[in-house]
């Protein structure tokens, strides 16, 4: 059980660019350093789905645990 801090505090939080979606709920992004993740949208952006084009920058939050998975947390304002 975690004692404080936020409920995602231990994860990786890079930018990364959105590449194309996959199936329902499922995106491509690439990391700065080129490696491909299979990123899903938080709870909070699912309840209201942005519109997301290829080459959209969005915040990822990534489990130290599980390189290849990630959270969508927030799409970066251009």
């Amino acid at each position: 059980m975690r004692s404080s801090g936020t409920p995602h505090d231990d994860c990786l939080r890079p930018l990364g660019t959105l590449i194309r979606p996959l199936a329902e709920g499922l995106f491509e992004v690439s990391l700065p350093n080129g490696k491909k993740v299979v990123s899903h949208l938080s709870k909070e952006l699912a309840a209201h789905p942005p519109d997301l084009p290829a080459g959209t920058t969005v915040l990822l939050e990534i489990s130290p645990y599980d390189l290849d998975r990630a959270r969508i947390a927030r799409v970066e304002q251009a």
